[in-house]
């Protein structure tokens, strides 16, 4: 995939997120540390219900853009939603969870782009 292709995978779901009101939205560039995927967008909702829409809103905007979703890991309710689009991968968290899983800290060695 061009690198045009990936930045408009992210910009569409780190606008899905930011619409939805999620926050602490980055984008971390671990291509070149990991073969899982060249990006991770990682994000918090305050609430289940909010986690909800935020994946809705990601699924729908990805989709309308012609990027598959591959695979979909966890549930709202567990407070940690993965969403798998091979070069991008959305992890989307209750604040507890993105807290004790670490992800920003797991990867700090990378290059981290934040969204307001």
């Amino acid at each position: 995939m061009t690198d045009e292709k990936v930045t408009k995978m992210i910009n569409t779901a780190v606008d899905a997120i930011l619409d939805r009101k999620g926050y602490n939205v980055v984008n971390l560039s671990v291509g070149e540390v990991s073969v899982i995927a060249d990006n991770f967008v990682i994000a918090t909702a305050s609430n289940k219900s909010q986690l909800d829409a935020i994946i809705d809103k990601v699924e729908e905007g990805m989709r309308d853009n012609g990027f598959e979703l591959k695979n979909r890991e966890g549930r709202s309710i567990g407070g940690w939603v993965l969403l798998d689009y091979s070069e991008v991968v959305i992890h989307l968290f209750l604040p507890d969870m993105r807290d004790f899983y670490g992800l920003d800290g797991t990867w700090r060695d990378v290059t981290c782009e934040k969204f307001d």
